[in-house]
């Protein structure tokens, strides 16, 4: 299988570079893409000092040498980009950079694309779901599935799992927690697809699409937090 990597950084995407070649039969690749509309050179510039400045660079520029890096020079929907994409061939790819995909970039991959959603679809949709999970007493978890051109909306569930951050003492350090466990999940995901024994979990319409949560809120989310690392702590003992 054909992977490539959507991102904005190489140290973004470089973890899970490491986690999903593991799978059988893969061939990964890191596509570089500016963020923004800013000059080729300039972009070109910062992808070549954050190569030289950040530790692991020799893995870096063996990757490089390998082909297993290409670099866009304009962003992601503009049709050269899109033009190159199709020519890559590839299968699949995952989400690591800042963007919303329109249908044109998603239809560059044979399979679609997968997102690592810090939430559990199709209940948490959009933004700080890990806190509104807290708030309101819910499982937190991670759900990788297929986007489309929505908010969390693809139809199509890979994989969709709890994940325990009662060890988190604080929700920042728990975010961070769950943001960490891409690549693994990423991974897990494609094993499924290369076994071809996924049975897909519909992200049916029933959930809601919930926005960036107040600092009073969060004050919640964090005493809720607070409880279950307790609970965590007095289970653990007995």
């Amino acid at each position: 299988m054909r992977i490539g990597i959507l991102a904005n950084s190489f140290p973004a995407a470089v973890r899970i570079y490491d986690e999903v070649r593991k799978v059988a039969a893969s061939e990964v690749y890191v596509l570089l893409f500016p963020s923004n509309h800013e000059s080729q050179a300039r972009d070109l510039m910062r992808h070549l000092a954050r190569l030289i400045l950040k530790t692991g660079r020799w893995k870096s520029l063996r990757m490089i040498l390998a082909g297993r890096v290409v670099y866009f020079g304009k962003v992601l929907d503009d049709p050269q980009s899109l033009a190159r994409l199709k020519e890559l061939n590839l299968d699949l790819g995952l989400h690591k950079s800042g963007t919303i995909y329109r249908r044109g970039t998603i239809e560059c991959f044979r399979l679609g694309i997968l997102n690592a959603h810090i939430g559990l679809l199709p209940k948490y949709r959009g933004r700080s779901v890990m806190e509104w999970s807290l708030v309101q007493g819910d499982p937190i978890g991670i759900s990788v599935f297929f986007i489309d051109e929505g908010i969390d909306t693809g139809q199509q569930i890979v994989l969709s799992e709890a994940v325990d951050i009662s060890h988190c003492k604080s929700l920042r350090e728990a975010k961070q927690y769950l943001f960490d466990l891409d690549a693994t999940f990423y991974r897990r995901a494609v094993e499924k697809l290369n076994a071809g024994i996924v049975t897909y979990q519909s992200n049916e319409e029933s959930g809601r699409r919930y926005y960036v949560m107040s600092k009073l809120l969060q004050h919640v989310a964090q005493e809720n937090l607070a409880v279950s690392d307790r609970q965590s702590a007095i289970g653990n003992r007995q």
